[in-house]
């Protein structure tokens, strides 16, 4: 279970980690490192769906009068998604790093 003073012991005086390596399946690396950008990208999708919605309400419209809404929601979160594949805002990084931290200790193989 995680807990806060866990992720508070983490921390370093530099602030930063490399992913460790020596922690985990490359597979298990791979899957979480995939769900800390997906992560990333949602997160920027949603901040750039109320920006646009207080820019509306701003102007005087309200969030029902989109008729494109559904196309504009889904381009938003495919423009996102190839954001935060091409470099993001580095969230997803700074996470998967803290994280992999956390991952299990590769086991001695029996030889």
């Amino acid at each position: 279970m995680l807990s806060l003073s866990s992720v508070r012991s983490l921390s370093s005086p530099s602030g930063m980690h490399p992913a460790p390596t020596d922690r985990g399946t490359a597979k298990e690396r791979e899957k979480l490192k995939e769900s800390c950008l997906q992560f990333e990208s949602l997160l920027i999708a949603e901040l750039w769906k109320k920006m646009a919605s207080s820019a509306r309400k701003i102007g005087g419209k309200k969030d029902e009068d989109r008729p494109f809404g559904p196309l504009e929601d889904l381009s938003v979160e495919m423009a996102s998604e190839y954001l935060t594949k091409n470099g993001g805002m580095g969230l997803g990084t700074v996470l998967y790093d803290r994280l992999a931290l956390l991952l299990p200790e590769k086991k001695e193989e029996a030889e």
